[in-house]
């Protein structure tokens, strides 16, 4: 599965879930919206994140087979870029043993960059007032 993360006004998903030529702002494969979910229950112990791993937050899809395109949560986006560096190893160390993880046999230290890089695309989209995008596709 690729995953790819984008920067966008609040109503670019349908635009997302067609044009598949655009750009984005970090690539990955695998981290779909239940990875994204454990990541903030890691961040946040408190958050209801199953939310995320559900359609709640599904803003748009090409066809039923994908592309699929989530609005990552407000209140996660806050959490990720609110992250300071004491925090990461801990955070990471959480996502690893997450249940999505945990058959990954992944450390934390395997996850801190990942982090970062979410640290990072969460401090874009807040700073650029732009909501961030999960995109899904075969």
């Amino acid at each position: 599965m690729l995953t790819d993360f984008f920067l966008g006004p609040a109503d670019d998903g349908v635009a997302l879930s067609t044009d598949m030529a655009r750009t984005p702002n970090h690539r990955t494969n695998n981290v779909d919206n239940s990875v994204l979910a454990a990541l903030w229950k890691a961040v946040d112990q408190n958050a209801d994140a199953s939310r995320l791993a559900g359609e709640e937050f599904l803003v748009a899809m090409g066809s039923p087979e994908g592309p699929w395109v989530f609005a990552i949560p407000d209140e996660l986006v806050i959490r990720l870029d609110e992250l300071t560096e004491d925090s990461f190893s801990e955070a990471a160390d959480r996502w690893a043993r997450s249940e999505e993880l945990s058959y990954h046999r992944v450390s934390g230290l395997d996850l801190i960059e990942p982090l970062k890089t979410m640290k990072t695309l969460a401090s874009d989209a807040r700073s650029a007032e732009q909501q961030l995008f999960l995109r899904m596709a075969m």
